[in-house]
């Protein structure tokens, strides 16, 4: 709704007195619900609708006038529902509220279906099924598909009603509506009673009570569904399970006290089964009481199938004169509400009751039949030529759309071409960063690999010099020492007390001097030193760097048992930038102020953990950066899996495990 904004004081006046309009439209309407008294209905839709008139904004005034058009034709003010929906129609056609033009016509097809002036209403509810379908409302669409399939079917053309039916299934089922489906189903077991299809009619008869099981609000439609398939084994002649199923409609206590018509036609159901099976013995009571239920409601449909029953039932009994009167008496009220189908079955039994005039109700029957037919046939040709129709008119839509398409293709095809150019001239730039990117990841990785193979030449070379230090120490200065202090201990030396002491001593010392030097000699070729801890060393240097540009603290443990020399240089490579990429999101995102690195070897496989309490993220959002990305790729380059775990404010884990992939030595 529109809102406007003035310094002028009969704007605002307005603005209140549409307010006030509102509220009292509101109220008379709410007024018309609540009342029971016809007169004080209409007086207040009366009410409703001059407060209406003076509402200027038109979308506020349809909605209004829908509403109260509803409500008079619910209490049959015709006169008021012609001029309000009229109205109420117009405005939505200016507007092209197509879902409103829809409701318009929706309203006329109930109003017609209750006068029974089947050809309109079947009009109105293609009118509105066609302006729903163009509103896109399923829901909606269906359910006038429902309503013309229902005419249809009172019409005897059951293939059309039953195309319509599952058309209204297949948009139900879309919007998940049991009610409506359980409505279908049912339908569609009626329409195959009257095409003596039974089984078929069985079958969608429990499929509809399968999609009442979904239903909390049931009303008595389970009971009906009970009679249906009641009257379906009837026709089949199996009549102990139709009376079975007549019995549990009749004996729920819904039917009893709230739909006491339903209730007398399950009584006169029961009784007449009975007949057909051949017993004659206490119906007849049964007959005459649902004939009274029904007389009283002036149900005159239900008194002309009760009076046929007992005219069947005093035929069998041979009492003719009780016969003809019943049969008669069923056709005068058949005539006098114009029901042709009650018309016709009541004449078909007077020609069997009433031998004497057999032959003039046949004729009467056949004449009555063959009209029928002929307005059943130009009624539907009506509706199949509205359908032609409207198809034709989707079709002229369907053109025309098709050339708007084409116009907006034609410039959506020039700006995609001018898109295309610039994308590639954009997409070239870019490859070639990434080739720059790959060939300087390229040369990182030979770099790094050059850098290891030279701290383990320089390795092999500071161990080599180790041994030969430890060999020249041991073969040639221990030794030189050796003979000199066993030469020293042969010497024969003479003198005081004291100069003896002295010699002695020197010896002892000379001895030491041996011990210290195998000592360092054994050192120097001690394997802690050797070559396979270069690796290990050059990862720690890495850790400690890291640990000192952020100041955490941390801990770092190799796995002794990995002999580094043997494992394939890529799996070293990809570890160590692994490792250097988590160390970087570390420093840069995680604020942590410990850290674990941990390398390990299980079951011929390399492990790699990295684990902080740094403040975590959510693993399942998008990350905008490509650093996990590259964690994962390098993990898949050495044939192994990259696992990271991590919530908010608690730390984030890093698990990488590869196989060991041995050296080739040629």
């Amino acid at each position: 709704m529109p809102i406007f904004f003035s310094c002028e004081k009969p704007t605002i006046i307005s603005k209140n007195k549409q307010i006030v309009q509102k509220d009292s439209i509101v109220f008379w309407i709410t007024q018309s619900k609540q009342t029971n008294i016809s007169s004080q209905k209409k007086t207040a839709l009366k009410k409703a609708y001059s407060a209406t008139k003076k509402i200027a904004f038109d979308s506020i005034k349809n909605n209004f006038l829908a509403e109260i058009a509803i409500e008079a034709e619910i209490i049959d003010f015709d006169s008021l529902f012609i001029e309000v929906n009229k109205e109420s129609l117009e405005l939505a056609t200016n507007f092209k509220n197509f879902f409103k033009i829809g409701d318009a016509h929706w309203n006329y097809g109930n109003y017609y279906t209750d006068l029974e002036v089947i050809d309109s209403a079947y009009y109105h509810y293609h009118k509105a099924y066609e302006n729903f379908k163009l509103a896109k409302h399923d829901y909606y669409s269906a359910k006038m598909l429902y309503n013309m399939a229902f005419i249809q079917g009172r019409l005897k053309d059951y293939t059309g009603s039953e195309v319509l039916i599952f058309e209204a299934i297949s948009k139900f089922e879309k919007a998940d509506r049991s009610i409506q489906l359980y409505e279908c189903y049912n339908y569609l077991g009626i329409i195959y009673i009257e095409l003596e299809e039974y089984d078929r009619a069985i079958f969608y008869h429990n499929k509809a009570l399968e999609y009442l099981a979904k239903v909390k609000n049931k009303k008595n439609y389970k009971e009906g569904s009970l009679g249906n398939l009641g009257l379906t084994y009837q026709k089949l002649n199996n009549y102990e399970k139709a009376i079975e199923y007549f019995q549990k409609a009749l004996d729920s206590r819904v039917v009893k006290n709230e739909n006491t018509n339903f209730y007398a036609r399950l009584i006169d159901n029961i009784a007449y089964t009975k007949f057909l099976r051949g017993d004659t013995i206490d119906i007849t009571e049964d007959f005459n009481k649902a004939l009274k239920i029904r007389d009283s409601l002036g149900i005159i449909s239900g008194v002309v199938i009760s009076k046929r029953h007992l005219s069947e039932f005093y035929a069998v009994k041979k009492d003719t004169s009780l016969a003809v009167k019943y049969a008669n008496e069923a056709f005068d009220l058949a005539d006098q509400v114009k029901n042709n189908r009650d018309k016709l079955e009541t004449l078909l039994l007077l020609s069997k009751v009433d031998a004497q005039k057999s032959n003039e109700y046949l004729k009467q029957y056949v004449h009555i039949s063959d009209s029928l037919q002929v307005e059943d046939r130009k009624i539907r040709n009506k509706f199949t030529r509205l359908r032609f129709e409207t198809d034709e008119y989707i079709l002229e839509t369907e053109k025309l759309s098709q050339q708007n398409l084409l116009i907006l293709l034609g410039g959506f095809l020039m700006i995609l071409i001018f898109s295309f150019a610039y994308v590639m001239r954009v997409q070239r730039i870019r490859n070639k960063e990434l080739m720059f990117d790959k060939e300087q990841q390229k040369s990182n990785q030979e770099i790094l690999s050059l850098m290891i193979k030279q701290q383990t030449k320089l390795e092999e070379e500071r161990l080599k010099e180790r041994h030969r230090i430890s060999e020249d120490l041991h073969d040639g200065v221990l030794g030189k020492i050796f003979g000199t202090r066993l030469g020293l201990g042969f010497l024969n030396i003479t003198g005081d007390k004291t100069t003896i002491e002295k010699h002695k001593n020197y010896i002892d010392e000379l001895q030491n001097i041996e011990k210290e030097i195998r000592a360092i000699s054994h050192e120097l070729k001690n394997e802690i030193l050797s070559s396979k801890e270069n690796y290990s060393k050059i990862i720690k240097d890495l850790v400690e760097k890291r640990s000192n540009l952020q100041n955490f603290k941390h801990v770092f443990y190799c796995n002794e048992d990995i002999d580094w020399d043997i494992i394939n240089d890529e799996i070293k490579i990809n570890l160590y930038r692994i490792l250097q990429e988590a160390l970087q999101n570390i420093i840069k995102y995680a604020d942590a102020t410990y850290v674990e690195i941990k390398i390990d070897l299980e079951n011929n496989y390399i492990t790699l953990l990295v684990k902080d309490n740094g403040k975590g993220f959510n693993i399942k959002e998008k990350r905008k950066g490509i650093g996990l990305k590259n964690m994962k790729s390098r993990a898949s380059k050495i044939d192994g899996s990259i696992e990271i775990n991590s919530l908010k404010n608690e730390g984030t884990t890093i698990l990488v495990t590869c196989p060991i992939q041995i050296i080739n030595e040629e």
